[in-house]
């Protein structure tokens, strides 16, 4: 886990940041640091915390205070919030600020790293503040008493515009759009996709399913990556869809990251019990994934047109890349961390395909399969008439 200090010599600062309560960060070049280490570590992260280092000149022991960093998408701002003494202690504990002066004049912001595991971290667990911040600082216990509460932030990542354009365009370059041709755009990929429909979808579909699974895989895996690499190439299987209620054979998608030789073969799979998800996701992988020169090469040849959202060039990919296989998994059956890394672990199959490839495994637990199925359904009613209505 990563946590944001602050070095100050000033008492005025470190009384700001000792305040119970929530406050928005006001300072710019406050703002700009917080900016960017939230920006590079919340999405891989649960706990984001900023600690203010008080050095007073002749005082050989600094001050300490933690805050919790949050982002209010209604006002846009970035937020610090008072933590529970038993987390100051920890955080200042893992980074071993009890006993030395860590002061450094040359550097005001710093990123330290705390190994160990993240779930020792408590909350501020203010109810007027949870609604405003990530859905990731939801407790399982919250999520299971109000299931919509997940089905919504799933629905919402879905139907984003910016994600389906990027999905559907390949992540190509951004091209200036007016505002009309964007919602054309945004409405034919919806309906390629088969995620909206004039007669409305069919939640039994298992071609819809396994689309809800690619797309959100896309969307999460490459900002996964997005802290490992500066260019990234995505290739994903959902752009060749010809009709919504065909599947498009192959791999789910694969993603080449040029500077880390590195490539992602993709497969996501939306089944109600993980065991199952688990093996037949590794049954498509073996398929679409014999290691073979041919396929490697042709393989090659499908990236050479595609381009980054930044860039311009056509790749090459390097003959010894690191090939890695990753299994993104929607089940209902399990929700616990403990439960579902149970199920991994005594999973044959999934230990077998270890001995020879590097495997990232991303599980996704719905809660209810059914019942977000349905609530799927009524978004994309909603969607189908709303963007009809314009």
């Amino acid at each position: 886990m990563n946590v944001l200090i602050h070095y100050t010599t000033r008492s005025y600062v470190f009384k700001l940041f000792s305040k119970v309560g929530t406050y928005p960060f006001t300072m710019e070049d406050r703002v700009k640091n917080v900016s960017d280490f939230y920006n590079k570590f919340s999405r891989s992260q649960e706990h984001l915390f900023f600690v203010v280092s008080y050095y007073e000149q002749g005082n050989n022991a600094p001050n300490y205070t933690v805050c919790r960093i949050l982002f209010d998408e209604d006002s846009n701002t970035f937020q610090y919030s008072s933590v529970p003494s038993n987390t100051k202690k920890l955080i200042c504990k893992e980074l071993g600020l009890n006993t030395s002066n860590t002061y450094d004049k040359e550097s005001y912001y710093r990123t330290f790293t705390i190994e160990g595991n993240e779930r020792e971290f408590s909350n501020n667990n203010n109810k007027n503040d949870l609604n405003k911040i990530k859905m990731k600082f939801f407790t399982w216990s919250e999520l299971l008493d109000s299931s919509s509460i997940l089905f919504n932030v799933i629905n919402d990542k879905i139907f984003n515009k910016e994600n389906v354009l990027k999905v559907a365009s390949t992540y190509a370059p951004k091209i200036k759009y007016t505002d009309k041709q964007r919602e054309l755009k945004y409405f034919d990929a919806l309906k390629s996709i088969g995620f909206i429909s004039k007669t409305g979808i069919k939640t039994s579909s298992t071609t819809l399913h396994g689309d809800i699974g690619e797309f959100l895989m896309h969307i999460m895996l490459s900002q996964f990556l997005s802290e490992q690499s500066n260019e990234k190439y995505i290739y994903p299987k959902l752009v060749f869809k010809t009709s919504p209620n065909m599947p498009v054979y192959g791999n789910d998608g694969t993603i080449y990251l040029k500077d880390k030789k590195e490539i992602y073969y993709l497969e996501a799979k939306f089944y109600s019990d993980l065991n199952r998800a688990i093996n037949k996701a590794i049954k498509s992988l073996t398929e679409h994934n014999e290691v073979s020169q041919e396929v490697f090469n042709h393989k090659i040849e499908l990236f050479r047109n595609i381009k980054t959202d930044e860039l311009h060039e056509v790749i090459e990919i390097d003959e010894e890349v690191k090939e890695n296989l990753v299994l993104f998994l929607i089940c209902d059956d399990f929700t616990e961390y403990d439960d579902i890394l149970n199920v991994v672990k005594k999973n044959t199959k999934l230990n077998d395909l270890k001995n020879n490839f590097n495997i990232v495994l991303f599980v996704l637990p719905i809660i209810n399969k059914k019942e977000y199925l349905t609530f799927f359904s009524e978004k994309s009613k909603a969607v189908w008439e709303e963007l009809n209505a314009k």
